[in-house]
């Protein structure tokens, strides 16, 4: 596939915490979506948010949405799109220990990058790569890049940037691809992966 106007939008699901005792996800997985067409994709979630009611900044969460009789044709909608999904999805329970004295960011950093590299390089390279905020210090796009040079990762993309879930669509779509991801291997729920299951590229379970 040709990168060129290729745009890809990520998002998280589970957390990376390790205090399971406190009550952390046992499993954390990270999604990206690619496609040709980012402003079809956003266009088709504005309409669906306009046929069904909803305010137009509404914003589309599968852990929000998860419970709603909604959640179904937002997926459904979302399978007659131009999109293609990649997911990592991580035990931590499985994880060495070394791993568990990470800093959040460090180990976030980390999925997203094991997930990359997963992906053909004719398709990453020069192609425009959007995550969710993971904090507010803004440091995600500074160490994802450190960590694509020290892993040397080839087919960088042309640019990487960050923005509010809020305000990108696109995020959006990444949230709720990982959510339904994580709500299979979690919970045994893959009624909405399903519905979209031809969209995924890959879905990997990560080993060390």
């Amino acid at each position: 596939m040709n990168s060129t106007n290729l745009t890809f939008a990520g998002d998280e699901a589970g957390d990376v915490s390790f205090a399971f005792d406190h009550g952390a996800s046992r499993h954390f997985v990270v999604a990206l979506i690619e496609t040709h067409s980012p402003d079809d994709l956003r266009a088709a979630l504005a309409d669906f948010r306009q046929r069904n009611g909803l305010p137009a900044h509404d914003e589309f969460s599968f852990h929000r949405l998860s419970s709603s009789r909604l959640c179904p044709r937002v997926f459904e909608c979302l399978a007659a799109t131009e999109f293609s999904a990649w997911a990592i999805i991580v035990d931590k329970t499985a994880l060495p220990n070394n791993f568990r004295i990470m800093r959040r960011l460090d180990f976030y950093v980390f999925c997203v990058s094991e997930l990359i590299k997963l992906i053909p390089e004719a398709e990453r390279k020069e192609a425009l790569l959007i995550l969710d905020e993971f904090d507010r210090s803004g440091k995600v796009v500074n160490g994802l890049k450190r960590a694509l040079r020290v892993f040397a990762i080839p087919g960088r993309f042309k640019h990487i940037t960050s923005r509010r879930s809020t305000s990108e669509s696109l995020i959006q779509v990444a949230d709720l691809v990982a959510g339904a991801t994580l709500a299979k291997i979690a919970r045994g729920r893959g009624e909405m992966q399903a519905i979209i299951a031809r969209k995924y590229k890959l879905i990997h379970e990560y080993h060390p």
